[in-house]
C-alpha cells in the first residue's frame, strides 16, 4: 500500500529548470507591473504639479516663494537696476522645475516634455509683478 502511495504520489519529478523559469517569470511579471504603476504614479504627480504651479505664481508672490515652487535653474532674458531694485525677466524651462523637484533619474524627469517653456516671469527684488503661460 505504501509503495502505491509512493508511486502515485511522485509521479512527477522535480525539474529544477522549470522552477527556476517559473520564478524568473513571476519576477519579471511583477516588475513590469511594478513599472507601469509607477508611470502612471509619475504621470500624475506630472498633472497635479503643473497645475499647481500654475495656479500659485501669480503676482504679488514673493521672489523667496517663487523659487522655492520652482527652482534655482532658469533663464534670464533681460535684468536691470531700477531704484536700488532688481528687475529680472525669467523664463522657466518644464524639464528644470521637474527636475529641481524630483531629479534627474526619476521618472517624472523621463516623462515630462523636454524643450518646453512652462512659463516667463517678471520680477523685482521682493515679488513676481508679470507672468507669461
Amino acid at each position: 500500500m505504501v509503495y502505491l502511495l509512493l508511486g502515485f504520489g511522485c509521479s512527477k519529478q522535480w525539474d529544477p529548470d522549470s522552477q527556476f523559469e517559473a520564478e524568473v517569470q513571476v519576477l519579471k511579471e511583477k516588475r513590469a507591473q511594478y513599472k507601469y504603476t509607477r508611470h502612471q504614479e509619475a504621470q500624475q504627480n506630472l498633472n497635479q504639479f503643473k497645475g499647481d504651479v500654475l495656479l500659485k505664481i501669480v503676482r504679488k508672490l514673493p521672489v523667496r516663494e517663487l523659487d522655492l515652487l520652482l527652482g534655482y535653474k532658469y533663464k534670464i532674458l533681460a535684468q536691470t537696476n531700477l531704484q536700488g531694485d532688481l528687475w529680472e525677466r525669467r523664463q522657466y524651462y518644464w524639464e528644470d522645475i521637474v527636475e529641481s523637484k524630483w531629479g534627474q533619474a526619476s521618472s517624472e524627469f523621463e516623462l515630462c516634455k523636454k524643450e518646453t517653456v512652462l512659463l516667463i516671469v517678471s520680477i523685482n527684488s521682493k515679488e513676481v509683478v508679470g507672468v507669461e503661460y
